[in-house]
């Protein structure tokens, strides 16, 4: 899978730099360190939701092979950095939305991986996050 990589002075890349401008961060690790933060942010964000599917009776599970699994859904939201540059990290939301699609089709087992990316956008940058899931159909 390729993810789409930012520039090196997107606003939003804080994290790798640890909330400050730091001189380890260099164009030689950029790449591995930021695919490795988006990694570690997706399964937070992931372990997070089947903890919310868990408490209104989805099954949910997430594919040992994350990017492998046929999806046949996709929600999608996008997070754009305010003030607050946090804020374009927020899921309250992207989980709203997710929530609703499940309710909406009457799911009750699905299984599905997070994909999140850092866009460049003027002035502060944005956060596209997928939720890429296949709903099990009902056995009759």
């Amino acid at each position: 899978m390729i993810r789409n990589i930012p520039s090196l002075n997107n606003s939003l890349l804080f994290f790798l730099r640890g909330g400050k401008r730091s001189k380890d961060l260099t164009t030689d690790n950029y790449v591995e360190r930021y695919n490795e933060y988006m990694v570690n942010h997706e399964k937070r964000v992931e372990k997070d939701l089947i903890d919310l599917m868990t408490k209104i009776g989805i099954n949910a599970s997430v594919k040992s092979d994350r990017y492998s699994l046929p999806f046949n859904k996709q929600v999608v939201h996008t997070g754009y950095g305010e003030s607050y540059l946090n804020g374009a990290f927020e899921t309250d939301i992207f989980f709203r939305k997710i929530m609703k699609e499940m309710i909406d089709t009457g799911s009750y087992k699905v299984r599905f991986y997070v994909l999140c990316e850092i866009e460049d956008s003027f002035p502060m940058g944005k956060v596209n996050y997928y939720f890429n899931y296949y709903k099990h159909e009902p056995k009759l």
